[in-house]
């Protein structure tokens, strides 16, 4: 659920930056608006996917083929918010240099779910 958390937070880093563009606001207002969308996408993937899994896993006994689709399938979902968050943060740092306690959370959140998966998907 780390991975829920975090693109929840990026949700909210990209409304801040949005809020605080600086001159070059048009480039970094087409970034955020780019930005929210791949977030809302990944995050609507994940919880899909996450859905999926409870299914499979309600549906008896874990063989290893069974273990290695959830694997497998939650690694995928995983890795798509991980990159989302990943692409939010290289814009926030671009465009919202002034948020700097904001930065250092979503660098924080990242590191988390990066933790996570790196313990789950390698």
């Amino acid at each position: 659920m780390k991975q829920f958390a975090t693109a929840t937070a990026a949700t909210a880093l990209i409304a801040l930056l949005a809020a605080s563009a600086p001159a070059r606001a048009e480039d970094c207002e087409t970034v955020v608006t780019a930005l929210t969308e791949a977030v809302a996408i990944a995050t609507k993937n994940f919880e899909t996917t996450m859905d999926e899994l409870k299914q499979i896993m309600s549906q008896g006994a874990a063989d290893d083929k069974k273990k290695s689709t959830v694997k497998n399938l939650f690694c995928s979902a995983s890795g798509e918010v991980l990159g989302a968050s990943r692409a939010t943060r290289a814009a926030a740092g671009a465009c919202g240099e002034a948020q700097k306690s904001a930065l250092a959370q979503f660098d924080k959140s990242i590191k988390e779910m990066e933790t996570a998966i790196d313990g789950t998907c390698k």
